[in-house]
């Protein structure tokens, strides 16, 4: 077999781990979707043991609001993942390192939002939702800012400004899971209502892009 041959037979073995890498995270992804589904507290009064469908709200609705923003985040980690692996060709050892790294601080994630219910929102459980969710997200800009300084990775098809505007947008959810660390040691009220700054992180970053495009 020819060096040529070699270097072929190696592009179609990265392609076809490509895909089984992205079928490997759809899978856990959505295994990790249903389980916080399973974290759901049951539509139960404590007081009459009769079916009450307001109980989530009336009796746990801290619970409610962490598991609202775990299933919204889990979601755009998702969403952001086929973003990028869709626009990859093939992928490496390091690459899918970076890859499975996210996977482990998800599940670290879903471990603290256990830990968080069992604790009844201890200061602890808290901050580890933030620094797992954080670490997540930063390890998926890691492997999609890995993938574009690795030509070979790459879709022909992506251009520079497709490039940059996919790093920007997936950066404000590990930027607002770091920025809601320090208020995990106030209280679960103001932690949960610090996650609006996702929003910010997101508007002023789509922004920058904006006008970094617009100037050149």
């Amino acid at each position: 077999m020819t060096k040529k041959e070699k270097k072929e037979a190696q592009k179609e073995r990265d392609a076809v781990q490509l895909r089984r890498l992205q079928t490997f995270m759809d899978v856990v992804f959505a295994v990790l979707i249903i389980r916080v589904f399973s974290l759901l507290p049951h539509f139960v009064s404590p007081e009459t043991g009769e079916f009450d469908p307001l109980v989530i709200f009336t009796e746990s609705g801290e619970n409610f609001i962490m598991f609202f923003i775990g299933f919204v985040l889990i979601s755009i980690y998702w969403f952001q993942n086929n973003k990028t692996t869709g626009n990859l060709v093939s992928t490496d050892g390091k690459h899918a390192m970076l890859s499975f790294l996210q996977l482990f601080f998800l599940l670290l994630y879903l471990y603290s939002v256990r830990l968080d219910i069992d604790t009844d929102s201890d200061v602890l459980a808290l901050f580890m939702q933030s620094v797992s969710l954080a670490l997540a997200g930063f390890a998926g800009v890691a492997s999609w800012v890995y993938a574009t300084k690795h030509p070979e990775l790459m879709s022909e098809a992506v251009t520079p400004e497709e490039t940059n505007e996919i790093k920007i947008s997936i950066l404000s959810e590990p930027l607002a899971s770091a920025f809601t660390i320090p208020f995990a040691f106030i209280g679960p009220g103001i932690w949960n209502l610090s996650w609006l700054s996702l929003l910010v992180f997101g508007f002023f970053l789509k922004r920058r892009h904006k006008q970094k495009f617009e100037t050149n």
